[in-house]
């Protein structure tokens, strides 16, 4: 809930002050107040549900932040690969500026092997 939201339900009960203007209220009445329930046990179970509700969001967001670490291996694995490939037929050689810029463009590809 918004502070401003909370700040207008608790306008019309009573509060003690406390230390740097602080509103101390009792949490019976605030809780009531602040979900319109009639009672402690109810408001308790109401903020229990908005929890589980914001719980179940963060963690939804969560799994789209993460790329599965099945995704992140193979692509390694292909990278590797293709720098291994790179580098064999060079070997007793001397790298050259392409054959260096090659491998940096590898691994510069991993971003979009992994589609995220």
């Amino acid at each position: 809930m918004h502070r401003d939201t909370v700040s207008k339900r608790l306008a019309d009960l009573p509060f003690e002050a406390g230390k740097k203007g602080a509103k101390l209220y009792s949490s019976e009445h605030a809780l009531a107040a602040i979900y319109k329930t009639d009672s402690l046990e109810a408001a308790r179970a109401e903020q229990a549900r908005t929890a589980a509700q914001l719980n179940a969001i963060r963690a939804e967001d969560l799994r789209k932040t993460r790329i599965p670490i099945a995704t992140v291996l193979q692509a390694h694995d292909e990278i590797l690969q293709a720098i291994a490939a790179t580098l064999k037929p060079a070997k007793g050689k001397l790298l050259t500026q392409d054959l260096i810029n090659d491998i940096f463009d590898k691994f510069r590809s991993i971003p979009a092997k992994l589609k995220w």
